[in-house]
């Protein structure tokens, strides 16, 4: 039996030749459409996509009690604790949920430590803090200590992100005090950042006329922020793939990062953010 198992939810976007490799459990997110429930793991991109081109835009739920009930139970036939981290609370039930289901299964599995970590961001920046302490479970640190890592890597992180349109974003309800950069007569590429540092929120930190302009930013951010240490970076993309590989190729011959990942983003990041570029990063001590 290993000491810890780790969960999280499918919006981290992590590849999954990585949560195989790290042993980590995804769980999918809900996407309603079409009158049918989908999850986010398995939903046909295509259709999803032509549905975002429509004014009736589909709706996102987190995972279902029943399904982190099951997940628990499961992991806990073969693991002594169980390490859940979740979308930042600011946008999503799912922590509070998480939260729920713990408290109502620890009768049922007494033998069985159950922590929930707000990873206070979302997408690549979720996914590097959960990769974080699965590579902390797997050499077999104790509990204390992954959950330790974890709580460290979420202070550290970075993450930052640019749209082709603050539309989709805008729709979803989440741009807080940000919205009137929604209704800007000028046409606007604004570098949001969401994470410990913004509270769990978004909070743009440049604005510009372009998308290019925007990343060039992102990467000046990363330079001043990582003060030369070694780096740990993600990138993630939706429909911007050139624009990702480009970003890749700077930042790998740039910064020469200890770890870097490339991934495309869940699917239910689309209904929230439509094309855009997301960077994350923390720096090791």
């Amino acid at each position: 039996m290993r000491q810890v198992a780790i969960i999280v939810d499918s919006i981290a976007s992590i590849p999954p030749e990585v949560s195989e490799k790290y042993d980590i459990t995804v769980l999918p997110f809900h996407i309603a459409m079409g009158g049918k429930d989908h999850l986010d793991t398995t939903i046909d991109k295509e259709l999803l996509y032509s549905q975002l081109m429509s004014k009736d835009l589909p709706t996102v739920s987190p995972p279902s009690p029943g399904k982190m009930s099951e997940a628990f139970k499961h992991l806990g036939q073969r693991a002594k604790a169980i390490l859940y981290v979740t979308m930042t609370s600011r946008f999503s039930g799912e922590y509070e949920r998480a939260i729920g289901v713990k408290n109502s299964i620890e009768k049922e599995l007494p033998d069985v430590t159950i922590e929930i970590i707000d990873s206070l961001t979302i997408t690549c920046a979720e996914a590097l803090i959960t990769i974080e302490a699965a590579k902390a479970a797997g050499q077999g640190k104790s509990f204390p200590e992954v959950v330790e890592i974890a709580l460290k890597t979420v202070k550290r992180m970075t993450a930052l992100s640019v749209r082709d349109s603050l539309y989709y974003f805008d729709k979803s309800g989440r741009m807080g005090k940000e919205r009137p950069l929604a209704g800007s007569p000028v046409p606007l590429a604004p570098v949001m950042e969401i994470d410990a540092a913004t509270g769990g929120v978004t909070q743009a930190v440049s604005k510009h006329r372009t998308v290019a302009k925007a990343v060039e930013n992102m990467l000046e951010i990363m330079r001043k922020r990582s003060a030369n240490k070694k780096l740990h970076v993600m990138v993630g993309h939706l429909y911007k793939p050139d624009t990702a590989e480009t970003l890749k190729e700077r930042v790998l011959s740039e910064f020469q990062p200890a770890e870097f990942y490339l991934t495309e983003v869940a699917p239910v990041a689309a209904i929230m953010n439509g094309p855009y570029i997301d960077l994350a990063f923390f720096t090791e001590d």
